[in-house]
């Protein structure tokens, strides 16, 4: 995630879009840990959490926090679900919910580090280097403006971290280690 070497370009949006995806390793199946760590304002040290993840092209995202306690997140472009244990924390449905569909549609397309599905929402600058990739996503939405002050993106032939940096002053660093692709 380091930038080394040679720079190839701080190309424009679909310049960059398609250098990113030509990095991007295609499978059907990622699966790795994730450490998260968010720094609230005022609070002097990041709430940190870690687990498992599984991303399934056209299919969704599974989300094990196993520390500080284990919850499930299942997000599927339909719905979003919480559990504990047994229990169902909540559950979100798009037919009622419409915004669940636009946040599982970001979602997916952090986590693939797909541009062009991001370009809808995001400005984009960046650079694509030897080692690797680095974006900056700006919210054009007044919705998103709202929420977020950026979004990063860094990775190699993965996504290896996403950085949502909120306008509260809070921010969230979540690291991706990807143990399979299939």
């Amino acid at each position: 995630m380091i930038h080394l070497l040679l720079l190839l370009a701080l190309a424009a949006p679909g310049d960059l879009a398609s250098q990113v995806k030509a990095r991007l390793h295609e499978a059907q199946v990622i699966s790795g840990t994730f450490e998260q760590g968010k720094q609230v304002k005022g609070f002097k040290r990041p709430l940190k959490s870690s687990g498992t993840y599984t991303v399934t092209k056209g299919e969704g995202v599974q989300w094990n926090t196993l520390k500080p306690f284990p919850s499930e997140l299942t997000v599927r472009a339909g719905d979003i679900t919480s559990k504990q244990g047994d229990k169902e924390v909540f559950k979100l449905d798009a037919k009622t919910e419409p915004t669940v569909r636009v946040i599982t549609q970001l979602l997916f397309s952090l986590l693939a580090g797909d541009l062009g599905a991001l370009s809808e929402h995001f400005t984009s600058t960046g650079e694509v280097t030897a080692k690797g990739w680095h974006i900056e996503l700006t919210p054009k939405s007044d919705g998103l403006k709202k929420v977020f002050a950026r979004i990063t993106l860094q990775g190699d032939d993965s996504v290896r971290e996403v950085r949502l940096q909120e306008i509260s002053g809070d921010s969230t660093l979540i690291t991706l280690s990807p143990a399979e692709a299939k």
